[in-house]
């Protein structure tokens, strides 16, 4: 069995006589496309169900938050899946005879009863997907431990392993210190504790979802929110944090501070700007990295970067000096707090769709700019957001707009992605002007049901967007694919050129969450594409669309964040339209009233490598899943389909 390596920084291909390649990262690449052009067994004609289906299955006795990684002969002759679940634990498993190479545990999990709104998650540990550095052949893991085997409180630690076995290649480091920034931010703040039944405990934890990130010049990068989301003030507030370290002195190599750099999205007084992406990983080119946040405090200029996308470059250790994070440029989406008449662009900010969001006297609305990772389209200057909204924001990498947001126009329109379902006929100017404020459409108009973008979203049409995925063509663009909530897969033709607007290609028939009305039925569809090289451009990153898939996990029943939703792996054809611009399905795990692959893991895409697709369920209630205080059994299993 033989695997991808999908790319480092620059998505370079390791490719040998066998064309064997690993996955060494989120979504596949460093621009996070979610897409492997180096897919030589799986194509349009064998994946149907005739030929393709489940090969086998590997179960956890604990629940899996992460993707799994693939690393080519990583098990002797045979590829290494590595696995990491939310007991701390990284397991090795060979992927032709699914025996257990390897399993390690860093430190003792957290039982999680004081953070687990749904009552579904009894144990958290590394719960963000670790990143495999092929330049000094390090898997870097980021764990949550009990402090001191006390629950009480909580650390996060920094481990540098080697993939082939498990073993530490230095000591692990601890997460902790103030922002750089001079807004009074500590990560992990020893001081904000309280007392409850004459206990002392932490006041907030930060809380780790978005994977981690490598830049070109020896940063690992990772992304924090909270896990309590709303105001309570001073050192009790949760904030969104970036945090890098200098790879070399996770190493152990001497000249390099140990010290993290740390940058903190809002004031100390201020609250929010979590960063969690759906689990995606930051986008990093050469030395830049970029996040994007979600609900909290916005008003404050470019201080508080609430609902913002973020740009940073990550400025190494020299001389044994602490490395820094420094804030390039940003982009402010919208404010997501009721703020004076006097500084919004009219003075009824009811009216405004980036202005006064929230209800009076509320903490903020659940908007979350942030609800998917940023995608930056290779080989231009365009940078992609999916957000809670529906929409797909288009920003120009070189120009974020900072917070001149009504007449800052994004790069390209947004696309309305799960509002709309397509045609020829889409309203281009409307949707242009989201960006410079949109004054809500009358109560009944059906001109502009479609697009509900004011108010609370707990009463409109919020179908938020958790994944996007880019085949793209050559250097002048390609195809964007995002399934939305409660909504279809959808297909837009999108240009890198200036001027060229995109347009809606195709959409499939399938419908996430059938039967639950929106807002629900999380998280849509989890995105990959698959095919071989292009032969028609020498552009690294092009596809050939004769042979590329789309391939999605969705909740077919059900919700699965609140709940446990029936999951249904399916397969598109990436290119083709059939009439009225659908899209040909070849393969489905289930029929229309089954899902067919069991409950589906909430934020886990497949990882589609060299003739094999890997897909992450839950398994819940089982005899073996042991878990503490009570709680309900959760556990996983890596489910592996594949050519019969």
């Amino acid at each position: 069995m033989k695997f991808m390596r999908l790319g480092f920084i620059c998505t370079v291909f390791w490719v040998n006589a066998a064309l064997a390649v690993s996955v060494t990262q989120r979504a596949g690449n460093n621009f996070r496309t979610a897409a492997n052009n180096q897919e030589f067994t799986l194509n349009k004609n064998n994946v149907n169900p005739e030929h393709f289906g489940l090969l086998r299955t590997y179960d956890f006795n604990a629940k899996v938050e992460t993707q799994p990684l693939v690393l080519e002969n990583g098990a002797g002759a045979d590829d290494l899946v590595i696995v990491t679940t939310m007991k701390n634990e990284v397991i090795g498993i060979n992927a032709r005879t699914n025996d257990t190479v390897y399993k390690v545990k860093l430190g003792p999990e957290i039982s999680s009863q004081d953070m687990d709104m749904w009552k579904h998650t009894p144990t958290w540990g590394i719960s963000a997907t670790p990143i495999i550095d092929p330049a000094s052949n390090t898997l870097f893991v980021a764990s949550w431990q009990k402090k001191n085997n006390d629950n009480r409180f909580r650390d996060y630690w920094v481990y540098a392993l080697n993939p082939l076995n498990g073993s530490q290649k230095s000591k692990p480091v601890r997460i902790f210190g103030q922002s750089q920034e001079g807004n009074g931010c500590w990560f992990n703040d020893a001081g904000a504790t309280y007392r409850q039944n004459n206990q002392t405990k932490q006041y907030v934890y930060p809380k780790m979802r978005a994977g981690l990130a490598l830049t070109a010049n020896n940063g690992l990068v990772m992304a924090f929110a909270a896990n309590g989301e709303s105001y309570q003030g001073g050192r009790k507030n949760p904030h969104g944090f970036v945090v890098a370290f200098d790879t070399r002195a996770l190493l152990g190599q001497p000249g390099f501070s140990k010290n993290a750099a740390i940058f903190c999205a809002s004031a100390f007084n201020s609250w929010g700007a979590g960063i969690w992406q759906a689990g995606g990983a930051p986008v990093t080119e050469d030395d830049m990295v970029y996040v994007a946040t979600s609900n909290g405090t916005s008003n404050n200029g470019d201080v508080d970067l609430a609902e913002s996308m973020i740009k940073l470059r990550f400025k190494p250790s020299v001389g044994g000096a602490r490395p820094e994070l420094q804030k390039v440029d940003f982009y402010k989406a919208f404010l997501d707090e009721r703020v004076a008449k006097s500084k919004c662009l009219w003075q009824d900010n009811d009216s405004e769709v980036s202005c006064g969001r929230a209800g009076a006297g509320s903490a903020g609305a659940d908007w979350d700019f942030g609800a998917a990772g940023p995608m930056l389209v290779p080989g231009s200057r365009l940078l992609l957001q999916g957000t809670k909204d529906g929409i797909i924001y288009s920003l120009d990498k070189f120009q974020l707009g900072q917070n001149d947001r009504f007449n800052q126009l994004l790069s390209k329109p947004p696309l309305v992605a799960t509002y709309y379902g397509g045609g020829t006929a889409e309203n281009w100017d409307r949707v242009q002007h989201l960006n410079r404020s949109l004054p809500c459409p009358a109560a009944g108009n059906s001109d502009h049901g479609w697009f509900v973008p004011c108010g609370d979203p707990e009463n409109n049409k919020m179908h938020h967007i958790h994944s996007l995925a880019l085949a793209q063509r050559d250097e002048t663009g390609g195809v964007v694919y995002v399934w939305g909530e409660n909504s279809r897969l959808k297909s837009y033709n999108f240009s890198t050129q200036d001027g060229n607007l995109p347009t809606f290609r195709a959409e499939a028939d399938d419908l996430a969450s059938v039967g639950v009305e929106s807002p629900g039925g999380m998280p849509g569809g989890l995105l990959m594409v698959s095919g071989k090289p292009s032969t028609t451009t020498g552009f690294a990153h092009a596809i050939d669309f004769d042979s590329a898939i789309v391939w999605a996990v969705f909740s077919k029943f059900g919700d699965a964040n609140k709940e446990f939703a029936e999951g249904q792996l399916i397969a598109y054809d990436a290119a083709t339209m059939l009439p009225g611009n659908k899209l040909q399905r070849l393969f489905r795990t289930g029929d229309d009233n089954n899902g067919g692959l069991g409950k589906m893991s909430r934020m886990i895409p497949p990882v589609v490598a060299n003739g094999k697709v890997y897909v992450m369920i839950y398994r819940v209630g089982t005899s073996d899943c042991t878990v503490p205080d009570n709680q309900l059994p959760v556990c996983s299993q890596l489910k592996v389909y594949g050519l019969k």
